[in-house]
């Protein structure tokens, strides 16, 4: 990290510590959610006036790259997660690589079971007692972990059991191995609380609040494909309704 300012270039000061404040969170010496240092101390560490620093701070601000938090402090502004819910269902991994992040996946269940739940079996046309496809992960960004995920499929996707759900896409697989057209139905959007649980999934304070994602995913003809449920992404999560 060079902290040295040119005082005699042309370049205004301010502009020479926007400059370097860029170039330490582009190259993580401020992370995600981290908080930068003072006024106070940045005005020590560039040799320059705390007005100085404040002026450059403030532009950073209207460029969103850093926010302030009243009482807290000045904070690198964290990646956002944008999702189209208009134009059918979106996979964790494409939204990931929309916004230049690399996902992967914590196995958590995967497993032929009875749904409890009596909205999924009907939704699934599931006889009495019939099983279906239970795969539940945690879905990760550059290895952060961002969301719960829970589906449930027809016993006819039992081959899903046979990839490697830590690494490859579901969506990516149904699309282009089996050739099955995806679409959305309803979706519920709610915001919920961490419990215990989730928060030490997500690694987030127990009660953060959480969105909560429900929904149904069919074919063209609405043959059943699985059931949707996520949980996680926080305060960086925004949805897109045209």
């Amino acid at each position: 990290m060079d902290a040295a300012m040119n005082h005699d270039s042309i370049i205004p000061l301010y502009a020479q510590v926007e400059e370097q404040l860029k170039r330490d969170i582009e190259n993580g010496v401020y992370s995600k959610n981290g908080r930068i240092p003072t006024e106070a101390e940045l005005a020590k560490q560039y040799n320059v006036s705390r007005i100085t620093v404040r002026r450059a701070v403030e532009d950073l601000v209207s460029q969103g790259l850093v926010e302030k938090k009243q009482g807290k402090g000045t904070f690198v502004t964290a990646q956002k997660f944008s999702r189209r819910l208009d134009t059918g269902p979106m996979g964790f991994t494409e939204m990931c690589e929309s916004v230049g992040l690399t996902p992967s996946a914590q196995n958590l269940k995967a497993e032929i079971c009875v749904p409890k739940s009596a909205e999924i079996r009907k939704f699934l046309q599931l006889q009495d007692r019939e099983p279906a496809i239970h795969i539940s992960r945690l879905r990760c960004g550059n290895s952060k972990p961002i969301a719960f995920e829970e589906s449930y499929y027809p016993m006819i996707y039992s081959d899903l059991l046979s990839l490697n759900l830590e690494k490859e896409s579901i969506y990516a697989y149904l699309r282009e191995v089996k050739g099955i057209e995806l679409r959305s139905t309803t979706i519920r959007l709610s915001i919920i609380k961490a419990d215990a649980r989730l928060a030490k999934l997500l690694c987030v304070p127990r009660n953060a609040a959480q969105l909560e994602i429900r929904g149904f995913v069919i074919q063209p003809d609405g043959q059943p494909v699985h059931t949707s449920y996520q949980v996680g992404y926080g305060e960086n999560f925004e949805f897109i309704v045209r």
